[in-house]
């Protein structure tokens, strides 16, 4: 009697449904353009360089301060302190683009408190006089183009004389101050794909008939 073998079925392979990607890239950072802004350490830098011109002072060296720190102690007079106290949007943004970025600036508004600190012959009002005149005339927009291209001088208010004060050192300080006002433009990038990438998995569906 003879064994019949049992025929094996040999199945279909199984065909791996593989997923189709949808990728979507937005531009690397490093691909984005240079934005033209300034820190506040930069822009009292600008106008520390524009007081050195407009107060010419012979026989000391004029310090400027940049902006108030807790427990340090103040230079030797004469010196300036400057203190950015108030930026505010002028306008509504305008919009320029690139090939690849949508680009976003608007006019803003920088009011810097200075007061000037005088000695000896060196008088703060007369320091601060100095300041406005020149600040007040069109030499000052001629100097300041020399530094920035989106920051400009606007005015800047009266000389206001300080009450008389003693400091550390039992002395009155002569001291001076006033208010100056800023027009600035800075720039913000917008990438048109908000997005770094995105990346969607979308699997096929196969009907059975």
């Amino acid at each position: 009697m003879t064994d019949k073998k049992t025929p094996v079925t040999k199945k279909a392979p199984v065909k791996k449904k593989t997923p189709a990607k949808v990728i979507a890239k937005a531009p690397k950072d490093k691909e984005f353009p240079e934005f033209k802004n300034l820190s506040y350490k930069e822009m009292y830098n600008i106008v520390g360089k524009f007081i050195q011109k407009a107060i010419p002072i012979k026989g000391a060296k004029l310090t400027i301060v940049k902006g108030y720190n807790n427990r340090v102690a103040p230079p030797k007079p004469p010196y300036v302190i400057l203190q950015i106290v108030d930026e505010n949007q002028l306008s509504s943004t305008e919009t320029r683009y690139t090939d690849k970025h949508k680009i976003l600036w608007a006019r803003s508004e920088i009011t810097m408190s200075m007061s000037f600190m005088g000695t000896g012959n060196i008088a703060a009002l007369q320091m601060a006089k100095s300041f406005v005149v020149r600040f007040n005339d069109a030499w000052a927009s001629e100097q300041f183009a020399q530094y920035s291209d989106i920051f400009f001088p606007l005015y800047c208010k009266d000389v206001r004389v300080s009450n008389f004060t003693i400091n550390a050192e039992d002395q009155y300080d002569d001291s001076s101050s006033v208010t100056a006002f800023f027009e600035y433009h800075p720039e913000f990038g917008v990438c048109e794909d908000s997005a770094k990438e995105i990346v969607m998995s979308v699997l096929n569906a196969e009907l059975e008939g």
